[in-house]
């Protein structure tokens, strides 16, 4: 089986703490792997925030998931502390990947490796758009 891999820049620009919560959790009692997604998505929103952005306004364009790629590498457990690390990498002309580091706090154990493809769109008029510049500059690009 043909395994998907994922590099994690050497380059982290932003890191959030979450904690596991109850609803976060599968039938093995671990973190699930739906809401390790949702986890990637909180990290990701406070990311933009943090940098005076929206989802919804990067110079007036939107943000919007081309795709998502995760590789799981260790469980986590309700009520343990979640650090997301966030880098960019791998810019086109529209777009550019999102990548994400989530290590367990407490263990200091790698839980996942993730990246979210994103490209920029002005919902007005519903076409794709150049990266904005201000987002270049988070990159140093």
């Amino acid at each position: 089986m043909a395994r998907i891999k994922i590099a994690y820049p050497e380059t982290t620009l932003f890191t959030h703490d979450l904690s596991v919560r109850v609803t976060d959790l599968n039938f093995a009692d671990h973190l699930a792997h739906d809401s390790v997604i949702s986890l990637l998505h909180e990290a990701r929103a406070q990311f933009f925030v943090a940098n005076k952005m929206s989802e919804l306004d990067v110079e007036g364009a939107g943000i919007i998931m081309a795709d998502i790629a995760v590789n799981y590498r260790g469980e986590a457990f309700f009520g343990q502390m979640l650090t997301v690390e966030i880098s960019l990498g791998d810019f086109s002309d529209k777009g550019c990947d999102i990548f994400y580091r989530v290590t367990c706090k407490e263990s200091d154990s790698t839980v996942a490796i993730a990246k979210t493809g994103i490209v920029f769109m002005n919902y007005q008029t519903r076409k794709l758009v150049s990266v904005p510049k201000s987002f270049l500059k988070i990159a140093g690009k």
